[in-house]
């Protein structure tokens, strides 16, 4: 929705050739009462509007019940970090800066269209797990009522019931690994082409999924972390090579060359292994991610000032210089080179180096590319 029309000209020319059904208004109280009659999967919502703005647009499409969880981009030409938080206090998920590219806009657009699709899934599974813990605690409540001692059996239950829910709780990933279970199968058997693509796309969408929620799942973890990290002896280059065979079909596809420094071999930190190696392999991702057909990554041992570790250089465009004020936020501004990746990976390497008494750096190169080093002390 937006009080210009040009814009909305410009928007549903770009929507509607994705075979996208695009409604819109040009004001916040005309958008409410389309929305009081409508469905809809997404909203992009202008900030500036007179009378009701995009704020107040958004505080009252949330609190209705029916559109709580549709997502919310707002389209602006503000860019001070005030007006941005507003525009997530106020419900929105996602922002983007006007003047846009149209390959940004719909690019946000497909993401957000997955999450919520996945995430209503989510819903579903949450919803039908719910029931079945009901109808399994009132059989058990059921048959407890006939012993002798009730009072002693229910306690055991309420215990029974609160392990289960625990259990639950810890495996809500279990459906997502179904999907992409079966959805690598069907790779293998299906021959129709238009199903095929069918099958490649919800793996795809699966697998984005599936690393959200580790990178969030282990950003959470570092966030409330109580107990101090587990630390053992580490090796880099052992750690490093595994992240190069896990992405060893994409350096393929796209005629990669990446150079692993053999001293890395005998470089021992004491570290978390995990979580060392999920830091790096999304920093190896991002190289993989944007560097050129037929380029390079190389990975060398550096030393310094009491901190020993890696440097993973990729040809790739480097970070903008907006990028680089925002590189460790959640949600970095300003930037192409992370924005695929929401801010998640550079945020989890930063917190993880943290976590470990270490540190990350990041440059551009004077001919082209990016660096990420990752130091710890020793």
């Amino acid at each position: 929705m937006d009080d210009n029309p040009k814009n909305l000209k410009v928007l549903a020319a770009l929507l509607s050739p994705q075979n996208y059904q695009v409604d819109y208004a040009f004001s916040g109280p005309e958008a409410i009462n389309i929305l009081e009659a409508e469905s809809y999967d997404l909203i992009l919502l202008d900030i500036m509007m007179p009378g009701m703005d995009g704020y107040e647009t958004c505080v009252r499409i949330k609190s209705m019940s029916e559109h709580s969880l549709v997502p919310v981009i707002f389209l602006t030409a503000k860019t001070d970090m005030a007006s941005l938080n507003k525009a997530f206090t106020s419900g929105g998920v996602d922002y983007i800066t006007k003047p846009f590219s149209p390959e940004e806009l719909l690019a946000r657009v497909r993401t957000h269209l997955e999450l919520k699709s996945s995430r209503q899934q989510l819903l579903e599974v949450n919803s039908w797990l719910e029931q079945k813990v009901e109808e399994r605690t009132e059989a058990l409540r059921s048959a407890h009522e006939e012993l002798e001692k009730a009072y002693s059996s229910l306690q055991s239950l309420d215990k029974a019931k609160t392990d289960f829910l625990h259990m639950i709780n810890h495996e809500l990933r279990t459906p997502l690994n179904a999907i992409l279970g079966f959805s690598n199968i069907l790779q293998d058997e299906v021959e129709s082409p238009e199903v095929k693509e069918h099958v490649d796309f919800i793996l795809h969408s699966s697998m984005r999924l599936e690393k959200f929620l580790a990178v969030v799942l282990q950003l959470t973890e570092l966030i409330a972390r109580e107990k101090p990290l587990q630390k053992k002896p580490a090796s880099l280059g052992r750690i490093l090579e595994f992240c190069l065979n896990d992405y060893i079909l994409q350096t393929g596809k796209k005629g990669i060359n990446t150079h692993l420094d053999p001293l890395l071999t005998d470089a021992i930190v004491e570290g978390n292994e995990k979580l060392i190696r999920n830091c790096f392999q999304g920093v190896v991702e991002n190289a993989i991610e944007y560097s050129p057909e037929g380029g390079e990554i190389r990975i060398r041992l550096i030393a310094e000032d009491g901190y020993k570790g890696c440097e993973i250089t990729d040809q790739g465009p480097g970070f903008s210089e907006q990028a680089m004020k925002n590189l460790f936020s959640l949600f970095g501004l300003g930037s192409e080179h992370i924005d695929q990746n929401v801010g998640l990976d550079l945020c989890l390497a930063k917190m993880a180096m943290d976590a470990h008494g270490g540190k990350v750096e990041v440059l551009n190169n004077p001919a082209g590319g990016a660096t990420v080093r990752m130091l710890f002390p020793g």
